[in-house]
C-alpha cells in the first residue's frame, strides 16, 4: 500500500522545462485576459479619440516609466503566449512531439521571448 504525502511543497518539485512553458502559457493566457486586453482598449481607446489624447498619452508613457513599463510587460507577455500557442499548435499537428524536439522547442521560445523582451525594454529606456 503507497501512502501518499500529506502536502506537496512546489519549491521543491523539479518540473521540466515543457511542463513550465505549459503552465506560464496559461498563465499568460490569464494575465493577457485581465490585464493586456483591457490595456490594449485603454490605448487604442485614448490614442485614437483625437490628437490632444494621443499626444497627452504619448507624453505619458514617455514621463510614467511605471505606465510604459506596464505596456512593454504585458505586450512581451502576450507575445510569449503567441509563441508558446504556436509551439503547441505545432504539436498538436505531430510535430516536435519527442521529448529532445519538445525541450528544444521550450528552451526556442524562452530565449527568444527573453531576447525580444531585453530588447524592448533596452528601446524603451534609451
Amino acid at each position: 500500500m503507497q501512502t501518499r504525502p500529506t502536502f506537496i511543497n512546489l519549491f521543491k518539485i523539479n518540473l521540466p522545462i515543457t511542463a513550465i512553458v505549459s503552465i506560464t502559457h496559461r498563465l499568460a493566457g490569464m494575465y493577457n485576459f485581465f490585464i493586456t486586453l483591457p490595456l490594449s482598449l485603454y490605448l487604442v481607446a485614448n490614442s485614437t479619440k483625437d490628437k490632444s489624447s494621443f499626444d497627452f498619452l504619448a507624453q505619458r508613457i514617455s514621463d510614467d516609466i511605471f505606465f510604459g513599463l506596464l505596456i512593454i510587460i504585458s505586450f512581451n507577455i502576450l507575445l510569449y503566449h503567441i509563441l508558446t500557442g504556436v509551439r503547441h499548435l505545432i504539436m498538436d499537428l505531430h510535430i516536435g512531439e519527442n521529448l529532445q524536439a519538445a525541450r528544444l522547442s521550450s528552451f526556442v521560445v524562452i530565449l527568444t521571448s527573453l531576447i525580444i523582451f531585453l530588447f524592448s525594454i533596452g528601446v524603451y529606456l534609451k
